[in-house]
């Protein structure tokens, strides 16, 4: 049983070494990915097509699990297993978290319908996290994730302060540059760069969540999942990163 294990995995990395320009999506892949767009962006006319986007994402999850789809061979298939225990963990601490927070004394969440949205942007991040690195590897994986937020962040950052070059100039130091400059640090000292992640992500999310008093509760925790997730995400698999391990050449 291990041996077709590996050896379908073997035959996986083969498959995953083509260039990127030549990957095809599966059919139900690209189906559900129709799905998942469709739903959210159809949500300005009713937030009941966001259901469009569930049958998306858990949909090919569902046939797989009933056996009525047959697209994964065993390699993937512990792949995405594995991304779900993961989602699972997180997921599940963050509700024990939240349970103590309402429930050690008398506070009370505002907006408390965004709730499952923040359980869903985490379970989503998770996941997707954990199949990145099963695929490219920790190194890749955090590289390639910091450069791209590291140019979503310059670009938004850009477009808020055209008419403020000096708080154009703070922002593009402090929020944008430290990823490129992490993204850097990750392909020549990974373990450093992942602790100074994991450090720097902790400072960032202790001090939003004791500033800016405005924002509730729910609203910090859903920009700290896409803001702060990304470097916690890469510092610690990073940390957890072994020279002698062969990471999967998915380039």
């Amino acid at each position: 049983m291990e041996s077709r294990i590996l050896n379908t995995g073997g035959d996986e990395t083969m498959n995953r070494t083509r260039p990127w320009y030549r990957w095809r999506p599966a059919p139900a892949g690209s189906i559900a990915g129709i799905l998942v767009i469709a739903g959210f962006a159809l949500t300005g006319v009713s937030w009941w097509f966001i259901l469009l986007a569930a049958v998306g994402t858990v949909g090919p999850g569902y046939l797989r699990e009933l056996g009525w789809l047959r697209d994964q061979d065993e390699f993937q298939r512990r792949a995405s297993h594995r991304a779900g225990y993961h989602a699972f963990l997180v997921t599940a601490f963050a509700a024990f978290l939240a349970i103590a927070y309402t429930r050690s004394g008398e506070r009370h969440l505002q907006e408390p319908e965004e709730l499952s949205t923040f359980f869903l942007a985490l379970m989503w991040f998770t996941s997707l996290w954990s199949s990145l690195v099963n695929y490219w590897g920790a190194r890749k994986t955090a590289f390639r994730i910091l450069m791209i937020f590291g140019a979503v962040v310059g670009v938004f950052n850009i477009l808020s302060n055209l008419g403020d070059p000096l708080g154009l100039l703070m922002q593009l130091l402090v929020t944008t540059l430290p990823f490129f400059l992490f993204a850097y640090l990750s392909r020549r000292w990974p373990r450093v760069a992942g602790l100074l992640m994991v450090m720097t992500a902790g400072v960032a999310v202790s001090y939003y969540f004791t500033h800016f008093e405005r924002l509730n509760l729910l609203t910090k925790a859903c920009t700290a999942v896409l803001v702060a997730g990304p470097l916690l995400a890469s510092g610690i698999a990073l940390l957890g990163w072994s020279q002698e391990g062969v990471e999967p050449p998915g380039t």
